[in-house]
């Protein structure tokens, strides 16, 4: 009985630690892609921060918690900018697919170069998805509109990236909820960091 009752606790101290981080960056997604972005960025600066923050997700945690914040972040990207609900989410998971089809055993390796890489493609592949099904769905996008649109978003995901991929994936490790090889991974890399840093004081 103490065991599943220990067991019980520690699951929903996980389910929390989750719960919480989706939370925190749904909520930031959503307060600088529908505020801050646009009062203070110049359009072609202009990330598509739910995408980028998505596949920094996807990389660092495990698949599950991945996706589902992808969904998440899609539904936001819907509720901001989409012109028909629903259709940004399915962009974003078809990328995020695509994505983990090219790079699924890498992904998960790399600190931040590959999943900044990863989250640029991702964020072209996405919107160039969006402009061709919208174009389908009737919203009228132009193949010039849809070209600017598409080079905009790349260069704000090349500027936007890094920084996106680094303060998700510290986040992430602050709360516990990477990937176990990931998070094993960075602790290890943060002891080293601290003994090193005794060493040279």
């Amino acid at each position: 009985m103490k065991e599943e009752a220990v067991e019980r606790i520690v699951f929903d101290e996980t389910n929390m630690r989750y719960a919480l981080c989706l939370f925190i960056l749904v909520a930031t997604c959503l307060v600088l892609q529908a505020a801050l972005i646009p009062a203070f960025l110049p359009p072609v600066l202009r990330p598509d921060v739910c995408i980028l923050v998505g596949l920094a997700g996807l990389a660092f945690g495990s698949y599950d918690f991945g996706l589902t914040t992808v969904f998440l972040l899609g539904l936001s990207a819907d509720l901001v900018a989409s012109g028909r609900f629903g259709l940004l989410t399915l962009c974003y998971l078809l990328a995020a697919g695509g994505v983990l089809l090219t790079l699924a055993r890498e992904l998960n390796r790399s600190d931040f170069g590959l999943p900044c890489i990863a989250g640029i493609a991702a964020t072209v592949l996405a919107h160039g998805l969006y402009c061709g099904f919208g174009s389908l769905l009737g919203l009228n996008i132009g193949l010039g509109h849809a070209a600017a649109e598409m080079a905009s978003r790349f260069v704000a995901a090349i500027v936007w990236g890094l920084p996106c991929v680094y303060l998700t994936g510290k986040l992430m490790f602050r709360l516990r909820v990477m990937a176990p090889e990931v998070q094993a991974r960075w602790a290890n890399d943060e002891r080293m960091n601290d003994v090193n840093k005794r060493l040279a004081a």
